[in-house]
């Protein structure tokens, strides 16, 4: 059978297509010739030929279609009310216009001026020092190059739910106001954990994965992290090369360590620990993830796992061996983490401090 013949079946022909159709019969081209030309059935081009002259054809005329349910007047006083109640769906916004039409009226008068139902962005609520913090440490790394970004240790904690997608909240707004705050979900640190894990990397290299057994994260339990995770990629950075004609001179510069300002992070045995090693930290400004590109690595090893754990074809379960299984799903899923997506993720640093700049501090689109 030709690969290229389209499957069977009824297809409409437009007033150009069937005036193509009897130009190339009339110049000899065969049925078969001009359904492949066309891309339908040749049963289609039969139809055609046989219901149309090339002499005598002449163009349908356009059905009307059906009149339209509201006036000029009625689609003002609908697109006022749609956006004084953005964030309620279409059959409440029909409801409160008073308008005998349907909701899908309503989303079709709001689609012709591009007001259209999305999902609310979900980020921090920020507040005035908030947003002075982060416009301040934008304002300090916006001249730092890729390269420089290269040397930052990047680290986080993040909580998996195992086989849960989080419910997402569709708005009405126009295009290019995603980041407004009235359209905006706020989020707040908390919710339940089913596991906990904790990594960090550089721009030229994966660091540690490391998973925590369930229930929360004290000063005591970070410094353990730091001994196993951190001071393990810093040994690894500051290690002389094996070629021994290779001068490589390593400090303290050669590397700067971020982590975000959660209470663990700022206890006085961490901190000492951390400066007992020589380890210099970033200044970090709370409630900015948007600013960490490992957050994007999160998401895109959740997206990983959540492949891996659908093809276990098992509930979730709390019990040890499935915590040793999802353990070790998660390391595979971080160590397939390609080094080009690392790169992307340095090549956006100079951008996020431009986008938290023009933004005057607040959200930024990462």
């Amino acid at each position: 059978m030709d690969e290229n013949i389209p499957p069977s079946g009824w297809k409409h022909l437009t007033d150009i297509q069937i005036a193509k159709c009897l130009t190339l019969s009339r110049f000899g081209q065969s049925q078969r010739e001009i359904a492949r030309e066309l891309g339908c059935n040749q049963s289609t081009i039969q139809r055609a030929l046989k219901q149309h002259d090339y002499e005598t054809f002449v163009e349908r005329k356009q059905y009307p279609g059906r009149p339209r349910k509201t006036t000029a007047e009625d689609d003002r006083h609908l697109i006022i009310t749609a956006k004084r109640n953005f964030d309620l769906p279409f059959r409440d916004i029909t409801n409160l216009s008073g308008l005998n039409i349907s909701p899908k009226t309503t989303a079709r008068r709001c689609k012709e001026v591009e007001l259209i139902s999305r999902y609310a962005c979900r980020k921090p609520f920020l507040k005035a020092e908030h947003k002075k913090a982060r416009l301040e440490w934008a304002n300090t790394y916006k001249d730092w190059t890729v390269e420089d970004w290269m040397r930052v240790i990047f680290s986080d904690e993040c909580l998996i739910r195992i086989g849960v997608d989080p419910q997402r909240r569709r708005v009405l707004r126009p295009n290019g106001t995603a980041l407004q705050e009235r359209y905006l979900t706020p989020t707040f640190k908390s919710g339940r954990v089913t596991i906990m894990i904790w990594a960090c990397f550089s721009g030229d290299r994966m660091g540690p994965l490391l998973t925590l057994e369930q229930g929360g994260i004290g000063s005591e339990e970070y410094m353990e992290i730091l001994y196993e995770g951190l001071l393990s990629m810093v040994d690894d950075i500051l290690e002389p090369p094996a070629d021994p004609e290779t001068i490589v001179v390593t400090d303290q510069n050669t590397f700067l360590f971020m982590h975000d300002n959660a209470p663990c992070h700022k206890t006085q045995e961490v901190t000492d620990l951390l400066a007992e090693n020589n380890i210099p930290v970033m200044k970090w400004p709370a409630q900015s993830p948007d600013l960490n590109p490992i957050e994007n690595l999160w998401r895109e090893l959740k997206s990983l796992f959540h492949q891996k754990f659908r093809d276990l074809r098992a509930s979730p379960s709390a019990s040890k061996a499935s915590f040793e299984t999802y353990s070790e799903l998660i390391q595979e899923c971080w160590n397939e983490v390609g080094a080009g997506f690392i790169q992307a993720l340095m090549e956006s640093m100079p951008k996020r401090c431009a986008a938290v700049i023009a933004a005057k501090g607040g959200h930024s689109s990462y």
